[in-house]
């Protein structure tokens, strides 16, 4: 569409308070992207369907490989960090590390 773009990962948009960077991470589809709110009040990262509150996503191929990714893009944020899936209740870093079967 005229006038579109699309975010690479480590894009990084200002919002005023906040700042938002994006992060390639596995989803249903290619392209699958968190948005990562950075602020000294908030952090917070939509995760769409990358990880959910005790589980995961489909993962269509390289299941290590998205595995990986999910623990490096996703996990090795700050422990505080609020997940919001795609689907289910709202989680945090510390809780998917320590509970999640997938990572656990």
């Amino acid at each position: 569409m005229r006038g579109t773009k699309t975010f690479r990962p480590g894009d990084l948009f200002n919002t005023g308070r906040h700042f938002i960077r994006t992060r390639l991470t596995p989803g249903h589809s290619p392209g699958g992207t968190t948005y990562v709110i950075e602020g000294a009040l908030l952090a917070a990262a939509m995760v769409g369907d990358a990880i959910f509150a005790g589980s995961i996503g489909t993962v269509r191929d390289d299941y290590q490989g998205a595995l990986a990714k999910i623990r490096r893009e996703i996990l090795g944020l700050s422990d505080h960090t609020i997940l919001c899936p795609g689907h289910g209740p709202l989680t945090t870093v510390a809780e998917e590390k320590a509970h999640n079967p997938f990572f656990a």
